[in-house]
């Protein structure tokens, strides 16, 4: 199962840049059927527990806290970076199947934590040019 952290429970709704905080969750099962699950919890750790017990091996998300991804990673779900673009659902799940996502490993990891870090090095490489 697939799971990414989206800002609507609708089909068209696109990936939040939130994991812990999100709204709302889209779990897409092996026939591509989409629930959505309310996030009432208040931490991200506790999110990831929810995931694992719906049976979600991937998650497809845009920024999370170190703490979820280390458990997440430990459980042997496999995270890909979507960007920090908007992305809707069928968009993610199309680059997705087509290998256009990252794998988060430990040594790229940064790309999820400290959400304006890498946004900082871009700017300054660009500013540099």
């Amino acid at each position: 199962m697939i799971a990414m952290a989206v800002k609507t429970n609708n089909i068209n709704s696109a990936i939040s840049p939130l994991f812990g905080k999100a709204k709302y969750f889209a779990i897409i099962n092996e026939n591509k059927d989409i629930e959505f699950i309310s996030n009432n919890l208040d931490s991200g750790i506790k999110v990831v527990e929810l995931l694992l017990s719906k049976g979600v091996k991937t998650l497809l998300i845009s920024h999370m806290g170190e703490k979820p991804f280390s458990i997440a990673i430990s459980r042997n779900v496999n995270i890909y970076f979507v960007g920090k673009d908007r992305i809707t659902i069928d968009e993610a799940l199309n680059k997705l199947k087509n290998g256009e996502f990252p794998l988060a490993k430990e040594i790229d990891s940064e790309l999820f934590f400290k959400h304006g870090k890498h946004d900082h090095k871009e700017h300054e490489v660009h500013n540099n040019k």
